[in-house]
């Protein structure tokens, strides 16, 4: 149909020494005699300014048409040859949409031949390409099932697909295939393979207009190919080195004239990071597409700044060929420490000399005077003379304190000056365990044998026999009674102390 030719079709522009490929499709008119017919293309460029066509480039291209054998007697009836065949997009236009839209378009499948199709299937062929399948892959498959088709009956299959954000300006070409039964219960032919044509128009690298917008021309891509500080643990309050990779990770552009300007995030108005001498840019004059450049930044942290990452933006603005000033920028994650602190209020030791198996009550005070936490604290005694103890504090707050309250028993006999080793261990966010030594100071001694009174024989004559019962014990009354009453002070001390510790009245009833 001469009627499907005669249209203009907008192909954009071409560079001096590009070219591009141009689909057009057409129906052929039917009994149409097999042979080879003409046909011309004729190529013009539009005026500078003006609607109107300049004169162009004609030229003719044969074309070889082929005609099936029909027996029908009616000369509009086309009868297939096939028991089953199927044509696509008949009597619609090819589907065209921008490479920002989603086109939703239908297919007309029209089995042209003379038989009922069944348990018709049509399956799209997919592609990684995107020059060859300019739709993004979204679904596993995008396969549809039409159902019985008569001979010469049309169906309409719907899609809707979303395009690649690279696809090219042109005609892509789908492929199908169409899978059917050619009696209700039997198997599959074998498959149909078909094309059907959609129009895309994208955002093509290599077309730039004369008065296209700064926005629209090409530029090169400089990223953070890796960066690295030293000291690789930065605490609040030290300097540290920055060494940050930049790379042009454009493929063919060029990048020259680069200012890289370092903006550090700031809190309550305040940079984490400063630079010593004030000067937070350096120039790189040249990258070339795919090289690379080391920047290296010397900056200072906040002592006061919270334990956590802060961010660096790298501000970037640079000249490619097509785009003067192009201005970027890219973000990196730079963690800092808090240093952890503690200490310890006053050790009191209740009694500070106890004897071998005996029992004495050490208690104190562990101070969080750094900015972090202080997890899983415990407190650890251990010497030859006392049985090795451990005392669980748990997690200490920033600016809080725990308890430590142990019982250390004496095992052996004091061979030195009594000095006991504690150590107080805590650990990190990441488990990691540091330890934190002192020394206190408990005597353990042998234990005393009770001796019996000294009685004077000589007077015995003068002494009165007392067979009572208190007289026959009194004889160890008072040391029993002396070690009674100085196990209940011990008992009274720790108790009170223990009361204070607590916050409790201090009052025993």
């Amino acid at each position: 149909y001469t009627e499907d030719l005669n249209k203009h079709h907008s192909i954009g522009h071409i560079k001096k020494g590009a070219k591009k490929t141009v689909n057009l499709r057409a129906n052929i008119k039917k009994n149409l005699k097999e042979g080879y017919y003409p046909v011309k293309i004729y190529v013009a460029t539009r005026s500078t300014g003006e609607d109107a066509l300049s004169s162009g480039v004609e030229k003719t291209i044969l074309i070889w048409a082929e005609t099936k054998s029909t027996t029908s007697s009616k000369e509009t009836d086309e009868e297939s040859t096939e028991p089953v065949a199927f044509a696509l997009g008949e009597n619609q236009s090819t589907p065209v949409a921008n490479y920002t839209d989603v086109m939703n378009f239908t297919v007309n499948v029209r089995n042209t031949g003379y038989k009922m199709a069944y348990d018709v299937r049509m399956e799209m062929e997919l592609s990684e390409d995107t020059t060859k399948f300019p739709f993004e892959i979204n679904d596993g498959n995008y396969d549809k099932w039409l159902g019985n088709v008569n001979a010469d009956q049309t169906v309409e299959v719907a899609y809707s697909m979303a395009i690649r954000e690279k696809a090219k300006s042109g005609y892509y070409p789908i492929k199908f295939k169409l899978r059917y039964r050619e009696v209700e219960e039997g198997n599959f032919a074998a498959p149909i393979e078909e094309t059907f044509y959609v129009h895309i128009i994208g955002k093509d690298e290599d077309e730039l207009s004369d008065d296209a917008g700064e926005n629209e021309r090409t530029k090169a891509r400089i990223i953070v190919d890796g960066f690295e500080t030293e000291p690789a643990r930065i605490l609040a309050g030290q300097d540290f080195t920055l060494k940050v990779k930049m790379k042009n990770a454009s493929s063919n552009i060029h990048a020259s004239n680069i200012l890289f300007t370092f903006d550090p995030e700031a809190v309550n108005n305040s940079p984490v990071f400063t630079t010593p001498n004030g000067s937070n840019s350096v120039v790189v004059n040249n990258l070339g597409p795919g090289g690379s450049e080391v920047i290296t930044m010397r900056f200072s942290s906040n002592p006061s700044a919270e334990q956590r990452s802060y961010t660096i933006t790298i501000n970037e603005q640079y000249d490619s060929p097509e785009f003067k000033n192009a201005k970027e920028s890219v973000k990196i994650a730079v963690a800092l420490k808090q240093e952890a602190r503690l200490n310890t209020g006053t050790i009191e030791i209740m009694p500070d000399s106890i004897n071998v198996g005996g029992e004495s009550n050490i208690m104190f005070p562990i101070n969080n005077t750094g900015k972090v936490m202080l997890y899983n604290v415990t407190a650890i005694f251990e010497a030859d003379s006392i049985q090795k103890t451990e005392a669980y504090v748990g997690n200490i707050e920033p600016g809080k304190s725990g308890n430590v309250d142990a019982m250390i028993s004496g095992v052996a006999p004091t061979a030195d000056e009594g000095k006991i080793r504690l150590t107080i261990t805590y650990e990190d966010e990441n488990g990691v365990i540091t330890p934190v030594e002192k020394e206190i100071q408990l005597f353990v001694t042998e234990p005393v044998e009770e001796m019996d009174p000294i009685i004077d024989v000589g007077n015995t004559g003068e002494i009165e026999s007392d067979t009572s019962f208190i007289g026959k014990y009194k004889k160890y009354a008072v040391p029993a009674g002396a070690g009674a009453a100085a196990l209940l002070i011990l008992v009274v001390v720790v108790k009170r102390r223990r009361k204070k510790k607590a916050g409790m009245d201090d009052e025993i009833l």
